[in-house]
């Protein structure tokens, strides 16, 4: 037990270093909107990416309640953005910061899947306070502030649903 408990504890430093690095420092400057909409792309992808695992892995029913929510919250995000892109003419592209969210996404995974049972639980919610957090800082920050028209009205709307995940996600990890 006290060995799980150290690997545990291991893996949440590592994950929160992760998430000091490129993570949690904010987007320099103003962004167009083809970056902006890659961004945005991207994290919901990895959201529903991490979701599907916690749906097969996570063992208590918040965190699969959670988890469920992501992805249906995340597919419809995705839904009405590219109906926004679309509309707009705004083609999502990569950038630094697609290709790190990409990076952390994919070493979130692989941390992820060392876990199992409550270890698991705890972890995947970790990740997504973190991950939320730095998506809404930098909602405010760069990626609002950067768009005009239908994409900033809709990242204006994304905002309230990302702050109620960050909520959400930090009431679970407080009664795990």
């Amino acid at each position: 037990m006290r060995m799980r408990t150290l690997c545990l504890m291991a893996f949440l430093l590592t994950a929160f270093l992760i998430s000091c690095g490129s993570m949690s420092t904010t987007m320099p400057g103003r962004m167009a909107a083809n970056d902006v909409a890659g961004i945005l792309a991207t994290a919901n992808q990895g959201e529903i990416d991490q979701a599907n695992a916690a749906l097969s892995k996570a063992t208590n029913a918040d965190v699969r309640a959670f988890a469920q929510m992501m992805v249906t919250d995340h597919t419809n995000a995705g839904n009405t953005a590219r109906d926004v892109f679309a509309r707009n003419g705004i083609t999502p592209a990569d950038n630094t910061t697609t290709s790190e969210l990409k990076t952390s996404g994919q070493r979130s995974m692989t941390n992820l899947n060392a876990y199992s049972g409550a270890a698991f639980d705890r972890a995947y919610m970790q990740s997504q306070v973190d991950m939320h957090q730095w998506l809404l800082t930098n909602l405010d920050t760069v990626l609002i502030p950067s768009a005009r028209g239908d994409l900033r009205n809709f990242l204006e709307t994304t905002r309230g649903t990302v702050s109620s995940h960050l909520d959400r996600a930090r009431q679970i990890l407080g009664g795990l």
